[in-house]
């Protein structure tokens, strides 16, 4: 299965008095127990992330591994990539995890990227993904945004006509520049609150996925793309184009998407302006650029 190769995990909590080990099975060690209970991963109900803890449902049992148990952020990261290589060889295990930069490891297949032809090690930066986002997030609000406008030129018209001494009449000549200044002023707003949302957003993830502060294997090659923290990557895993619906391109960033949800960000600063062409012609040969 994909990322198999992971090491497992122990985590201990003391609150509890339970021991877990995480690898090809899921076993649970009470205090006092010389041998575990052992779970396969396909007598899994549902996995879910939260800020706070993992939660592993089974049929009548719920385990929950807080991740104050796990200090180290490298082994909570390598936690969860056995968690969802466990979720991809069992898809009939639920899945429910927080909104993440880097796409879930369940959406990859075996398979060699180490040839890849654009490969390359960096960090994500908060300020490229706020841009982004904010581009992104006005490039769908375009429609809105002249509709916003116009409302607001016309009802500014009719205000000053029906306030102002004269009328339109009279008062034509300024009522116009006024209405379209107005419209313009609406706009504005709308964009700086759409940017406010956007960095609230990115800032989010960074206070709650610790992936977000680690270094990241990127690769794109013609069988498809991934991003995988550096200490996790193995090169055997790569998510198929057929996965992907379409990309965008920014002034930073290739985002690639499935089903309007992004899930491959490969920022542009990590290669030269002529190799950024090359990919971006890449990209384009597999999926369609919006």
């Amino acid at each position: 299965m994909a990322f198999e190769s992971l090491p497992g995990v122990k985590v201990v909590s003391h609150a509890t008095e339970q021991t877990f080990i995480i690898g090809d099975f899921f076993a649970v060690y009470l205090k006092g127990d010389e041998i575990p209970t052992i779970y396969r991963w396909a007598e899994v109900k549902s996995i879910s992330e939260s800020r706070a803890d993992f939660t592993v449902c089974l049929s009548g049992i719920t385990y929950k591994i807080m991740k104050t148990c796990i200090p180290d952020e490298k082994k909570q990261l390598n936690l969860r990539g056995v968690f969802e290589g466990a979720v991809h060889f069992n898809p009939a295990i639920e899945y429910n995890h927080p909104k993440r930069i880097l796409p879930p490891k369940y959406l990859y297949l075996n398979g060699n990227m180490n040839e890849a032809p654009y490969i390359v090690n960096g960090v994500y930066r908060e300020r490229e993904i706020n841009f982004s986002n904010v581009i992104l997030l006005n490039t769908r609000l375009g429609r809105i945004f002249k509709i916003v406008a116009f409302l607001s030129i016309i009802t500014v018209f009719i205000i000053l006509h029906f306030t102002i001494e004269g009328g339109i009449r009279h008062n034509w000549f300024w009522f116009i520049p006024i209405s379209v200044f107005s419209g313009g002023i609406a706009v504005m707003l709308i964009y700086l609150i759409c940017a406010i949302i956007a960095n609230y957003h990115f800032a989010y993830l960074f206070k709650n996925d610790v992936a977000i502060n680690e270094e990241i294997t990127f690769a794109v090659s013609s069988d498809g793309f991934s991003a995988v923290e550096s200490h996790l990557h193995t090169g055997c895993e790569f998510i198929p184009w057929m996965e992907a619906n379409y990309f965008i391109e920014t002034n930073s960033v290739f985002i690639v998407y499935k089903h309007k949800k992004a899930v491959f960000w490969l920022p542009k600063r990590l290669f030269s302006k002529e190799i950024q062409t090359e990919i971006s012609n890449f990209i384009h040969a597999r999926l369609v650029q919006k």
